[in-house]
């Protein structure tokens, strides 16, 4: 399930949930317990890019008339990128938008653009008409677990925590956006 950072940390406050995954430097996660997980990098998706746009990475200003399909206004994944639109001092060309990222998959494969972080290339690595392009500046994050800071946790709080303690995302997110560069260049 899919939520704005709001009404994630609602339904935590209100025991709705065990656990989420948000970005890290939010600042109404006080009280709550954080398991950073990876440092969360963006990039262009192109279906079959040209070749102008096949080389290690595009600037904002490069991709701000793309015809662009991204993430609604209310998730904080989309004001992230506007931020960066505007710290550029540049508007993009939003076409469409949607609160789904397997719409704005769609939606590249009919010929859009979108921006998305790189942890979706797993979600997307077998297809190789699609092209990650890394942006410059680069626009990242820090991605983790959060859980509402209580006395015990249930069983299922624990053992998703322990696992996440293991895990080694960055490594694997790191090797897919290589992997993307690699086919860019050959």
């Amino acid at each position: 399930m899919s939520l704005c950072a709001e009404e994630l940390i609602r339904r935590l406050d209100r025991y709705e949930l065990d656990l989420g995954l948000t970005y890290l430097d939010d600042p109404r996660l006080q009280g709550f317990n954080i398991q950073p997980l990876y440092r969360e990098h963006h990039v262009l998706l192109a279906l079959n890019p040209a070749q102008s746009m096949r080389k290690s990475g595009l600037t904002w200003l490069e991709i701000a008339e793309l015809p662009l399909c991204l993430l609604t206004q209310n998730m904080q994944n989309r004001r992230l990128i506007d931020a960066a639109f505007r710290e550029a001092s540049i508007r993009p060309k939003v076409v469409l938008e949607t609160d789904s990222i397997f719409a704005l998959y769609a939606h590249v494969r009919g010929g859009l653009y979108s921006i998305v972080p790189h942890s979706m290339l797993n979600v997307f690595q077998y297809q190789s008409d699609i092209a990650a392009i890394p942006l410059y500046p680069a626009l990242t994050r820090n991605v983790g677990l959060i859980i509402r800071r209580q006395d015990m946790l249930s069983p299922i709080q624990d053992a998703a925590w322990r696992i996440a303690q293991t895990l080694d995302l960055q490594n694997h997110f790191d090797l897919l956006i290589a992997a993307q560069i690699d086919n860019l260049r050959g």
